[in-house]
């Protein structure tokens, strides 16, 4: 019934916009915009008793109760006194969801209290009419590329999106903003990351976030759902639903819990209406559930990108956290050196035959380290003394350290310059990365302007980089946890079972 209820608000027949607008500075506006300007498969209808004539093509309506076929959803955009009247005729029309996405309920006190108390009444505790919100930013479920073929989605919110991807993440969130001007940013930021559902869900007067997790633990089309949350539903059930993502393959949950402290506890009570939950409660929760805690919307968003290009990519994840670094710099390997102990990451000691192939490409005065911090540096010096190509140096190189059985993964100074670019090479680096089972990262460093378009280049080919060394040590660490959490969950199934 959940999967089926969700199905119905994911990807709606029919929608009725109650508010829509004809003043484009309006929310109505925005969101009929949305669902017309980025190709919406189903029908829209418009109704608000005030307005007369067409929106783009579309004649408004005064009521939801002069549309004569079957509508699945009903997104309101009205003041939240008006609701309970309209959604009288919303359940008069048999209309299964509605969207409500004003605010002015129980974050405002006792008169959003009545309000709140008027629904659950009219609604039969919601056995009439499902509801999204209120106070939330609507839904975004993305089929297609803005610029591809198959151009399309279905966009209810009323921030106006234009430049999106489908891709394999999910983002199910309390905050509004992470259906709207955040979206757009990470769009800008990361133009290859894709995404394919964005729920906002406010204060979860009804559905909250244990629905939709249910139903995108379901859906084969995501592998990385990301979570916002200002306080659990039911944190038993939110419990066995995580849970069970460490016995589905591809899938990973990462989560940002707002309100720990009691300042955010505070902003919680009037955002959401949340109440507070104790700091305990939250610890215990994440760890019986044993997914990945962000502690910022940057790391939540950095850590799904990661997850879904290794996703992407089928990179195995890295079980022991034993990675090896080329770098161009002895101050940047002491601290990428230092950052791996402090995230329990390792360079591991380099076998025999490893160590011999790389002292044929080091110089006599400088042999390479016996354990897997490789500065290159040297290496190319020599190559430029005796005129052998530095693209043969970076690929022996390479070789060496990706066929070490005990590395499970590589992290990769680049230095950034359009006027040196011989000495990085990035299609050969993705040629040979491409190849690779084992995760590669890259740490950017250089001229702003290298740096952004060869971050655009691997990103391409799912190969993630960072402008930070301990943004890239952080989320090669997330993979051995994700790697370390679906086989311990797994064997405790196993013996419980």
């Amino acid at each position: 019934m959940n999967i089926d209820i969700i199905d119905v608000f994911l990807h709606p027949r029919s929608v009725a916009v109650i508010g829509a607008s004809k003043n484009p500075m309006k929310g109505g506006n925005r969101i009929v915009n949305n669902l017309i300007q980025n190709n919406f498969k189903g029908k829209v209808y418009l109704i608000n008793p005030n307005s007369e004539g067409k929106l783009l093509g579309l004649e408004f309506k005064k009521s939801v109760l002069e549309i004569e076929d079957e509508v699945d959803l009903a997104i309101f955009y009205v003041p939240n006194r008006l609701i309970p009247g309209l959604l009288k005729d919303c359940i008069k029309k048999g209309i299964k969801g509605a969207i409500i996405e004003a605010s002015g309920f129980e974050e405002v006190g006792e008169k959003g209290l009545e309000l709140s108390d008027q629904i659950l009444k009219l609604t039969d505790n919601f056995s009439k009419i499902r509801i999204v919100g209120p106070n939330c930013m609507g839904l975004t479920t993305i089929d297609g590329d803005s610029e591809g073929d198959e151009k399309g989605g279905f966009f209810c919110g009323f921030g106006v999106f234009t430049n999106y991807k489908r891709g394999n993440v999910a983002i199910i969130s309390q905050s509004g903003m992470l259906n709207g001007g955040y979206l757009m940013y990470l769009m800008s930021k990361y133009p290859n990351l894709g995404f394919r559902y964005s729920c906002s869900i406010g204060n979860k007067m009804d559905l909250s976030e244990l629905e939709f997790l249910e139903y995108l633990l379901e859906d084969s089309t995501v592998n990385v759902i990301a979570l916002y949350l200002e306080s659990f539903k039911d944190p038993i059930k939110f419990i066995k639903l995580c849970r069970k993502v460490k016995n589905i393959p591809n899938k990973t949950i990462i989560l940002v819990k707002g309100g720990v402290t009691t300042q955010g506890q505070k902003a919680t009570l009037s955002h959401t209406g949340a109440l507070a939950e104790n700091s305990q409660l939250i610890d215990a929760v994440i760890k019986q559930t044993g997914i990945i805690r962000a502690y910022s919307f940057h790391e939540l968003f950095q850590f799904a990108r990661t997850f879904s290009m290794m996703y992407n990519t089928g990179k195995k994840l890295p079980k022991w956290g034993n990675v090896s670094m080329i770098a161009g710099s002895g101050g940047a390997g002491t601290i990428s050196a230092d950052l791996t102990i402090k995230y329990g990451l390792n360079f591991p000691i380099l076998g025999d035959k490893a160590y011999k192939a790389l002292e044929d490409v080091f110089p006599e005065w400088m042999p390479p380290n016996r354990f897997a911090l490789v500065d290159i540096w040297p290496a190319m010096e020599k190559a430029i003394m005796n005129k052998v190509g530095l693209d043969a140096v970076m690929k022996s190189v390479y070789k060496v350290v990706l066929s070490e059985p005990d590395i499970e993964g590589l992290f990769n100074m680049m230095f950034c310059s359009k006027q040196f670019r011989f000495l990085s090479n990035v299609d050969q680096i993705i040629e040979i990365a491409s190849r690779s089972s084992k995760p590669i990262f890259f740490w950017l460093i250089g001229e702003d302007k290298e740096v952004r378009r060869n971050s655009q280049l691997l990103a391409k080919h799912d190969l993630p980089s960072f402008s930070s060394l301990e943004d890239m040590v952080k989320n090669f660490w997330v993979l051995v946890q994700e790697s370390n959490n679906k086989n311990k969950i797994l064997n405790q199934f196993m013996t419980q079972n």
